[in-house]
C-alpha cells in the first residue's frame, strides 16, 4: 500500500480550511454551524471514508456534548452525547480525560473502549483517534476525532493534518465563546 492510499486525510488543504473558518466568522455564523461545516468540509476534502466529529467539553460536568457529527449515526451520537471524561471512556472520554492525543487503532480490542465498543462495532466503526483542543490558557475545549470502518493507525501526515484542523476549530471556538457555552450547558 503507498503512503498515499495509506494517509486517510489526504487532499485537505488546512489553509483553504482556515481561510473558510475566518469568512465564516465574519459572517456572524453560529458556533453550531461553523463546527458542522468543518468536518463536513474535511470528509468531503478527504480521499478516503472517514468519519469525524467535534464534542465539546463541560468542565463543570466533565461531560463532551455533540458539537458535530453529521457523518456518525444517530444511534452511535446518541449513546455518546454526555459521555463522561475518563481513564476508559472511549477514544474521545478518554483523549479529554488526559488531555492528550488517543489512537485507536481497533476498537474491538482496546480496553478504552470496553464500555462502548458495543455501540461503535454495530455501526462498523473499527478504529477511532481523538485528539484534544485547548483554547486560550490551555483550557480544554472539546475533542476533534476521525473514525474509519477498518483498523487502522494514522500516518504522519494524518497527525500533521490532524493537529492543523484542531487548531483551525479551537479558533472557531474561541471566536464564538458564547455559542459554545450554550452548547455545553455553561
Amino acid at each position: 500500500m503507498s503512503q498515499a492510499t495509506e494517509d486517510l486525510i489526504l487532499k485537505v488543504d488546512s489553509q483553504l480550511l482556515q481561510t473558510d473558518v475566518e469568512e465564516m466568522l465574519n459572517s456572524e455564523k453560529e458556533l453550531k454551524e461553523i463546527l458542522l461545516d468543518i468536518v463536513t468540509w474535511i470528509e468531503y476534502q478527504s480521499e478516503n471514508d472517514i468519519f469525524t466529529s467535534i464534542l465539546l467539553y463541560n468542565k463543570k460536568t466533565n461531560q463532551l456534548f455533540i458539537g458535530a457529527a453529521p457523518s456518525l449515526p444517530d444511534h452511535y451520537n446518541t449513546a455518546v452525547n454526555g459521555i463522561t471524561a475518563g481513564p476508559t471512556a472511549g477514544s474521545c472520554g478518554t483523549a479529554a480525560f488526559v488531555r492528550k492525543q488517543i489512537i485507536v487503532d481497533d476498537i474491538a480490542t482496546d480496553p478504552l473502549w470496553k464500555d462502548y465498543k458495543s455501540y461503535a462495532l454495530s455501526e462498523e466503526l473499527r478504529s477511532c483517534w481523538s485528539t484534544p483542543i485547548f483554547g486560550a490558557n490551555d483550557q480544554l475545549l472539546g475533542t476533534f476525532a476521525v473514525y474509519y470502518n477498518e483498523p487502522r493507525k494514522p500516518t504522519q501526515n494524518d497527525l500533521t493534518l490532524i493537529d492543523e484542523l484542531v487548531d483551525v476549530t479551537a479558533s472557531a471556538i474561541e471566536a464564538r465563546k458564547n455559542d459554545y457555552m450554550k452548547m455545553v450547558g455553561l
